[in-house]
């Protein structure tokens, strides 16, 4: 009797997991270009209606893209990138979804469906991000441009950042991160790097070279004659 009972019990488990927590597919809506996705058969050009499965990886080329549809999120594969789509959960509240950025850029629009939660994740080498319902654009190398809503921002140190709606947060060329008041900073307050000056210019001039003077132009924009000065001083 105790067996009958526990068989009865995992069986039950089993139906409620199948039934509250299924696998989804992402739907490939349109694409332009070359975009393919890896099978079992090699590299296979997406078309339309094609039902994708956790674990596909899909790669687009030069002005070529891809636009995915999981529930009511759009996730816009941009040209030159490559995506792996790690994880696609349908519950009876929403869907999960996690993706991993390895080449290129990726559009999301993550959008519930009506009484229903959307979590998203994605990854890169440097950095992971995740929302419910908000918008942005996330690149390979860890920079993250909020659209709407806000983000989660986890650098690979583990630190967690919270991104609003017009805030960019970044990691630089020394695997620091750099935060959204700082990159506010640094758009706002740009520092001029330029020593394309005069005195720089005269600065590494190779000796006895002869110093030009421009020749001024006159009222139709042509050059004056006699106007073209040139001196060179030779060491004694």
């Amino acid at each position: 009797m105790k067996t009958k009972i526990m068989v009865g019990m995992l069986i039950c488990f089993s139906l409620a997991a199948f039934t509250f927590a299924n696998t989804g597919k992402a739907e490939v809506i349109s694409f332009t270009g070359k975009a393919e996705y890896q099978s079992s058969l090699g590299w296979v050009s997406l078309k339309v209606g094609d039902l994708l499965d956790s674990g596909t990886v899909i790669s687009t080329g030069f002005k070529s893209s891809a636009v995915l549809k999981i529930g009511d999120s759009r996730f816009t594969v941009a040209p030159l990138s490559r995506i792996t789509i790690s994880k696609l959960l349908e519950t009876d509240s929403g869907t999960e979804t996690e993706m991993n950025l390895s080449a290129g850029k990726l559009k999301i629009e993550v959008k519930a469906s009506p009484g229903k939660t959307a979590a998203f994740t994605v990854k890169s080498p440097v950095a992971t991000a995740s929302i419910r319902g908000t918008s942005g654009d996330f690149y390979y190398n860890g920079i993250l441009i909020a659209d709407t809503g806000v983000w989660m921002y986890e650098s690979e140190s583990g630190k967690l950042y919270p991104v609003t709606a017009g805030q960019e947060i970044k990691i630089n060329k020394e695997d620091k991160t750099i935060t959204p008041h700082q990159v506010f900073e640094e758009k706002t307050n740009p520092r001029s790097d330029s020593t394309d000056t005069l005195s720089s210019r005269e600065a590494v001039l190779p000796p006895n070279t002869p110093a030009v003077t421009e020749r001024p132009m006159d009222k139709n924009n042509e050059p004056q004659v006699g106007s073209l000065e040139i001196s060179l001083t030779i060491p004694e």
